[in-house]
């Protein structure tokens, strides 16, 4: 098992709205991800590798383009989880009509950062996702310790009953 660094990076025009948004991501997930911060769209893209787990993007950077980005993230590592974040709500209902799967849409404002930390705690929470992300493992693999670890404890119980 290697023990690779997961990365998330933040791609957002707004260098104070950049900066809060490391800043509260490094606080809550720095353990866990190392966090990088981009202005510039096409040097993220550039960066984006099997290592890339989670990507914040400001829609209102990319306006319309925001989905092409996120297919563009999805064809170098489709295990990469993108959350969008707008200062529309409506906009909601015209980004599900895209039916990128596995991408949070979140509004900007009041609670974001609660929003944000519950999305990315989602993505990071299943203990399968971790073990894949912290250390490569294949999902079948994961799966099958997990079944393994869950039939031994049914086993114990029984025993320690009988």
């Amino acid at each position: 098992m290697t023990n690779q660094t997961q990365n998330l990076f933040i791609v957002e025009d707004d260098q104070e709205n950049s900066l809060k948004l490391h800043e509260f991501l490094e606080k809550r997930f720095g353990t866990i991800y190392t966090i990088f911060t981009y202005t510039n769209a096409v040097q993220a893209l550039t960066k984006v590798d099997e290592n890339t787990s989670v990507i914040v993007l400001d829609y209102n950077y990319f306006g319309e383009e925001g989905t092409k980005i996120v297919n563009f993230i999805k064809n170098i590592n489709n295990k990469t989880k993108v959350i969008i974040l707008s200062n529309n709500e409506d906009i909601g209902a015209t980004i599900d009509s895209y039916k990128i799967e596995d991408n949070a849409y979140l509004s900007k404002g009041k609670g974001i950062k609660k929003k944000l930390n519950t999305t990315i705690f989602k993505i990071i929470a299943y203990p399968a996702n971790y073990l894949q992300e912290r250390y490569s493992l294949s999902q079948a693999f994961v799966y099958t310790v997990f079944v393994f670890i869950l039939f031994s404890l049914i086993i114990f119980i029984g025993m320690q009953i009988l």
